[in-house]
């Protein structure tokens, strides 16, 4: 026959009620370790954003100079400022044969 009253005395109240005090306690502070481990990591996601943002603002930048710097007149410009003279005529040289001889 089973004995109750050691049963009783293993479980009671008390025990439940600890039990679930120290339990609620820890999910309570894994909790708030993970909102903050979330929330850090949002701000350094955020961060990235930011820079990325600015970073292609950059680029168009960059891209407008270049197209502005390779149109013909900016060239031409460029090229008169380095002492390049335009040619008045153009001379044709006849390519030789490229086939190598034995």
């Amino acid at each position: 026959m089973p004995n109750y009253d050691l049963q009783k005395k293993l479980f009671n109240t008390k025990t439940a009620l600890t039990l679930t005090a120290v339990t609620l306690v820890s999910l309570a502070i894994i909790n708030l370790i993970g909102t903050n481990i979330l929330s850090t990591q949002g701000f350094a996601v955020s961060e990235v954003e930011t820079k990325t943002l600015a970073m292609e603002k950059e680029n168009q930048q960059l891209s407008v100079k270049i197209e502005e710097a390779t149109t013909l007149g900016a060239l031409q410009d460029l090229a008169m400022q380095r002492g390049y003279v335009r040619s008045k005529s153009i001379v044709f040289i006849p390519a030789t044969s490229t086939f190598a001889s034995r």
